[in-house]
């Protein structure tokens, strides 16, 4: 492996790239620290993700010992990365682009820990800033988009990307796919799709009825049976007794599960949330990356589907 070895590629969309999120961790460095020792990359990989212990600090300062020596004004490992909360990149074997809080500079060096999706992986390297955009009036949070190259990444590293790739990307088109197909088959015969989802729903639900019922009947059988059994009582104090049970068990029910709504509906309301925001930043990324040329054919594309939808689809 080269000592500085940059990608040298023209073209960026040599490698696929996805939009993905991730737990990123960077912190801006001198070119000359790419070479030295003390800043390796098998030593970063090693620091915490969350840089709040300072007994942890400690025990991480053994794994870069030059580091304080060389660099006096950075007190312990731990301050080494910035740390941010999950979030959206589009990132490729050959680099990412990213939000952040800080203006970059093209050409400035960073340090990069990333931890993927799947929480099982995590990649550690080098990157070179190749831009750096305002977007405030986009995103005020994280008003700048930054894109760089990674350099000096591993072989194993790389291949692990790689591999990481390719199976989100296959992941992204098999979903696409099914919008696709489903947002097509809508414009094409929207009464037909609409009639077999009301259809469908209404299959469902009388189905699900049914099952009710059918439980209700076996449950209300067998506590018959099982008061006459233990009580020896008649047929209408049993009736009683059963009614007084079940009515019981339902008003429990209902109780636990007014008590869990809240919180279901606020994780339901999150994950929408981050879905929606999620969503909204692919897009945004993907648009932030295209030419003016492509963007104008996009536009045009898009204006023209929805005028031949009006004109000749309705």
């Amino acid at each position: 492996m080269d000592k500085v070895n940059v990608t040298k590629n023209k073209n960026r969309r040599v490698f696929f790239r996805i939009y993905d999120e991730v737990n990123l961790f960077y912190q801006k460095i001198d070119e000359e620290q790419l070479t030295e020792p003390y800043l390796d990359v098998d030593s970063l990989a090693n620091i915490p993700s969350l840089s709040t212990d300072v007994e942890r600090g400690s025990q991480y300062s053994a794994l870069l010992p030059g580091l304080k020596k060389n660099r006096p004004d950075i007190a312990t490992p731990e301050v080494l990365f910035n740390e941010s909360e999950t979030c959206n990149v589009n990132i490729s074997v050959s680099g990412m682009a990213f939000s952040c809080e800080e203006a970059l500079k093209e050409g400035d060096y960073l340090a990069i820990k990333i931890l993927l999706a799947s929480g099982m992986a995590v990649i550690v390297t080098f990157g070179k800033v190749v831009y750096c955009k305002n977007i405030q009036a986009i995103d005020s949070q994280h008003p700048y988009f930054v894109g760089a190259h990674f350099i000096n990444m591993k072989d194993e590293d790389r291949e692990l990307l790689t591999g990481y790739v390719a199976k989100k990307r296959s992941q992204q088109i098999r979903v696409r796919g099914l919008i696709l197909a489903a947002a097509i088959a809508v414009i094409v015969a929207p009464d037909v799709v609409i009639g077999l989802l009301l259809e469908l729903l209404h299959f469902l639900f009388e189905h699900f009825l049914e099952i009710i019922h059918l439980s209700f009947e076996f449950i209300e059988l067998n506590l018959d049976h099982l008061v006459e059994h233990l009580f020896h009582t008649d047929l209408h104090q049993t009736q009683v007794i059963v009614f007084y049970t079940i009515a019981t068990f339902v008003v429990y029910g209902l109780y636990r599960l007014l008590r869990a709504l809240p919180s279901f509906y606020r994780r339901c309301k999150n994950s929408l949330l981050s879905a929606c925001a999620h969503q909204k930043a692919s897009l945004l990324y993907y648009w932030r990356e295209q030419s003016l040329t492509n963007k104008c054919k996009l536009i045009v594309i898009g204006v023209a589907a929805v005028t031949c939808y009006v004109f000749f689809g309705m």
